[in-house]
């Protein structure tokens, strides 16, 4: 695998887990008069590695048929909308999921664009 994939992976996996992690531990850093009940950052910290770490593969995965066929980009954008339209609209990830590639297979395959 090529380092460059590897390294923006990473990059990625860091930035979404600072950017999902920070705020909650920055707030909780300033109720210090709050009751402790255990370290609440920690709870919170351990929830956003998930996040982090299904969006760096989903970057790793991605690049590198986006860098063997640039021109087919059109095709894993209609594919992501269609994934995060149906997603959002019925809460069911099995269905958007094969909905999303069964699209991005057709737009991939039938148009050249």
């Amino acid at each position: 695998m090529n380092l460059d994939i590897i390294l923006v992976g990473i990059i990625v996996g860091i930035a979404n887990f600072a950017s999902r992690f920070g705020p909650f531990w920055v707030i909780q850093r300033h109720h210090d008069n709050a009751q402790k009940r255990g370290s609440v950052w920690i709870k919170i910290a351990l929830g956003s590695i998930g996040i982090a770490a299904i969006s760096s593969m989903l970057v790793v995965a991605t690049l590198p048929p986006l860098m063997e066929t640039p021109n087919k980009s059109f095709a894993m954008l209609v594919g992501f909308v269609v994934l995060a339209g149906i997603y959002f609209k019925y809460q069911r990830i099995v269905l958007a999921t094969l909905t999303a590639a069964f699209v991005y297979g057709m737009v991939y395959t039938y148009f050249d664009i």
